[in-house]
């Protein structure tokens, strides 16, 4: 590797270049490691099936969390990280369950059923947006701070009123 460059580019900046975060030399955007400095710019890609096992066991995907309270009441709300309605939809499937044994069960058991898989997809599908609304502005942050400025023409107006 060589030594980072302490002058300043002469060159300037096209629309697909950036600043590296180590040296300051200008690099592509699309860039993973500086070629000056060797300084990783961005943390490596991942796989794909990577990323589908860690949205699948992240929460919040409804049709997951209703199979899952389908299987059994309250398994779908556990999927959605809620451990007390979990627990709560777990307690009323059992005993709705045993109540069986004196006949009530036969109606109640399904209405906690369909009640457990109706909230698991429900809240599934708020966790999802709340999932992608903070992954959103994680990547909003993190293109903030690799020293990215705004594409070109849309801060002009700022320009001008300076």
């Amino acid at each position: 590797m060589t030594e980072p460059s302490t002058e300043p580019s002469d060159r300037e900046r096209g629309p697909d270049e950036v600043f590296c975060r180590d040296c300051g030399e200008i690099i592509s955007e699309r860039a993973e490691i500086c070629p000056a400095c060797g300084v990783r710019q961005r943390p490596p890609p991942t796989s794909s099936t990577e990323s589908a096992l860690e949205d699948l066991l992240e929460g919040g995907n409804p049709f997951v969390a209703a199979v899952l309270s389908a299987l059994f009441p309250g398994l779908g709300q556990l999927y959605n990280r809620e451990l007390e309605r979990g627990i709560a939809f777990i307690v009323g499937g059992m005993t709705a369950a045993f109540s069986a044994l004196v006949l009530v069960g036969f109606i109640l058991y399904p209405v906690v059923w369909l009640f457990s898989i109706y909230d698991a997809y429900t809240r599934a599908e708020i966790r999802a947006e709340a999932l992608a609304d903070r992954r959103a502005d994680e990547a909003q942050e993190a293109h903030e701070s690799d020293g990215v400025d705004e594409p070109h023409g849309t801060d002009a107006p700022d320009r001008e009123a300076r």
